[in-house]
């Protein structure tokens, strides 16, 4: 059995949402997620960042939801397996915003 993500304490959270200006923190039914959303210049752009999004998920093994439509993108992630923002989510995140 593999070792589940450590989950990440609202410092950590609070940390990451002051370095990452697009992202923000949301609860609902008693899941606590991170949101995003961002309207490109075009269809074109949006389709480039989706594309690094499915590479880094890919790469991470750790997949957000994602919804596009033409310029924009809105993304919700957290940790399936734990219900909870983990530290999957932050390496997530830093990758796909570098």
């Amino acid at each position: 059995m593999r070792e589940l993500p450590k989950i990440l304490t609202d410092l950590e959270i609070q940390n990451l949402l002051q370095t990452e200006d697009d992202w923000k923190f949301e609860t609902k039914e008693g899941i606590s997620f991170f949101t995003f959303y961002k309207e490109f210049k075009n269809f074109n752009e949006a389709f480039v960042f989706i594309t690094k999004l499915a590479l880094v998920s890919e790469n991470l093994d750790h997949h957000a939801e994602i919804w596009n439509e033409y310029n924009k993108v809105r993304l919700k992630l957290f940790t399936h397996e734990t219900k909870s923002l983990t530290t999957k989510d932050k390496d997530w995140i830093t990758q796909v915003m570098a």
